[in-house]
């Protein structure tokens, strides 16, 4: 369709539809960052919240809320003073590809288009959309995708969900059913490019002179790394309601270490035999073996560690009827505990494994081990289990490479057993894990003298422990990452946590004094069904 020079006269509105990925971001900067010279040359840019809101509306398909929202746009646009008025919001197309479990791209465009052009018919509107390489576009709507959503881990998947895409038949419809209305412009990467065939439909040859080009920052893409990072999340994160955290975290900036303090001692000298406890003494003793050589299967010092990430281990791997005794019988061992893990996954279980003897591998295997959590942590931290968590967190109390890692191990590896102890406990009594107390106060007598017993809502204790561990986990960005998992788990987990919060919430309690005092310091609501009650 051949681009007028000049926007037809009857034309008082130019309709930038995007599509998303199309360097619109870039166009509504640079049209809002010159509206005063634009405003000069006789063309209006509506900004503030309203177009987003009605672009929202049409991707949404709620096509009602978008009609009163577009309705308010066109009287927005009737009292402008200026010959030309632009509205530039891609969401005007409808929903990103990849969203959504949709299989055509833009479904809605046509009737998004008929809705505007009834509604701004006055202005006599003329719509503007940009076409991209169709792959290139489906690669950057992907990486949205990954991003946000967890559906794909793989381009092909993504790109082979598309059903009937052709940007040829899709502007071809709308040319045919909005002649002479409906403008389609070529996607250049030049940043410039897309704004300036934009004025060129009021009139312009070229850009403004003045016209400030100071934001004209394109949208990068997320380098090929990161993106890899991403697919690995959707396919192994352990907890997929946590996935937004997950990835939110992984493309936040990395947090300075703490300074190095040496590698501790390993084996660690026997404890004393210490009055009262020498049965313990004798047993914590014990708690690594006599030395011994063990064969080598470690990966070495330049292995590829983000390449062991993207590989899966097979699924379908069996239990070996094998003792732990060999290194190699614990490494199949570990290929069935971690089937359908990744292969890094599956390699920091064998390094644990090494860090936990007395062989005359225990550098390499510790080289290994803080490697593997300094340069993968904030994907393993996500897919691996709570006990390969809690593992994680022993080891760097034994293996820290500084005294944060090593407090922060010992601050884990403490909270999260001594959980696991009282919710086997609680288990072993019958009692459910998110099941409400029946009532505020302790029942039964007090068998340990100095261990305040407390009321429900009646102390800050599980506030403090939490708020204390998130404290200590900021010591250290490589070892302080699992503990902040762990917190991250126990908070959206049934437990003591949890069912503190929610007996509070459901029997109404509220002591003075106390009123904020909920286990994460978010206030939890009372669940919409009646909750059993459970002693």
């Amino acid at each position: 369709m051949p681009v007028p020079s000049v926007l037809p006269a009857q034309s008082s509105l130019i309709d930038h539809l995007g599509p998303h990925k199309t360097g619109s971001t870039a166009i509504q900067n640079m049209l809002w960052q010159n509206t005063a010279l634009l405003l000069s040359a006789g063309v209006s840019t509506l900004a503030g919240p309203l177009p987003s809101q009605a672009g929202k509306a049409l991707a949404a398909k709620d096509f009602d809320a978008a009609k009163g929202l577009l309705t308010r746009l066109n009287h927005e646009t009737g009292k402008s003073q200026s010959p030309v008025t632009i509205l530039s919001q891609e969401d005007f197309a409808g929903d990103l590809f990849g969203r959504t479990n949709t299989t055509q791209v833009y479904p809605t465009l046509v009737k998004n288009i008929r809705i505007m052009s009834r509604i701004f018919a006055r202005h006599r509107p003329v719509f503007v959309f940009f076409c991209r390489d169709e792959t290139e576009w489906l690669r950057s709507c992907y990486a949205q995708h990954l991003r946000y959503q967890a559906k794909f881990s793989r381009f092909e998947d993504f790109s082979a969900a598309v059903r009937d895409f052709r940007w040829e038949d899709l502007t071809a419809k709308l040319e045919e059913t909005f002649p002479g209305t409906v403008f389609i412009e070529e996607y250049r990467r030049a940043p410039d490019h897309g704004v300036t065939r934009l004025l060129s439909y009021a009139g312009f040859q070229a850009l403004p002179q003045g016209f400030d080009c100071s934001a004209m920052v394109q949208n990068l893409s997320l380098p090929a790394a990161t993106l890899a990072r991403l697919e690995r999340l959707n396919r192994f994160a352990d907890n997929s309601k946590l996935l937004p955290v997950y990835k939110e975290r992984l493309l936040a900036a990395d947090r300075a270490g703490a300074p190095g303090g040496g590698d501790p001692v390993w084996p660690p000298a026997p404890p004393p035999d210490v009055p009262g406890l020498s049965a313990l003494a004798r047993r914590a003793a014990e708690r690594v073996g006599a030395p011994e050589q063990v064969a080598d299967i470690l990966p070495g010092p330049e292995t590829d560690l983000a390449a062991l990430g993207a590989v899966e281990m097979p699924a379908d791997a069996e239990m070996p009827q094998v003792g732990r005794s060999d290194i190699r019988d614990q490494a199949d061992i570990l290929r069935y505990h971690f089937r359908g893990r990744s292969e890094l996954a599956w390699t920091l279980g064998l390094t644990i494994s090494y860090l936990r003897r007395d062989t005359q591998l225990t550098d390499k295997a510790r080289d290994l081990f803080h490697r593997i959590w300094r340069e993968e942590g904030k994907n393993l931290a996500a897919e691996l289990s709570t006990r390969w968590l809690i593992s994680s967190l022993q080891t760097f109390l034994d293996h820290g490479r500084n005294e944060a890692q090593r407090l922060i191990g010992g601050i884990g590896y403490f909270y999260a057993n001594m959980m696991k102890i009282y919710e086997g406990e609680r288990a072993i009594e019958g009692l459910e894990t998110n099941a409400v107390y029946p009532g505020s106060e302790a029942q039964t007598k007090n068998g340990f003298r100095g261990m305040d017993r407390y009321s429900l809502g009646g102390t800050d204790l599980l506030l403090n422990t939490n708020a204390l561990a998130l404290s200590y986990a900021a010591a250290d960005p490589v070892a302080g990452l699992i503990l902040e998992e762990l917190l991250l788990r126990v908070k959206h987990s049934h437990s003591v946590f949890s069912r503190n919060d929610l007996s509070r919430a459901e029997l109404g309690i509220s002591q003075p004094g106390f009123a904020n005092t909920w286990t994460f310091f978010d206030e939890v609501a009372p669940r919409a069904c009646q909750s059993a009650r459970v002693g």
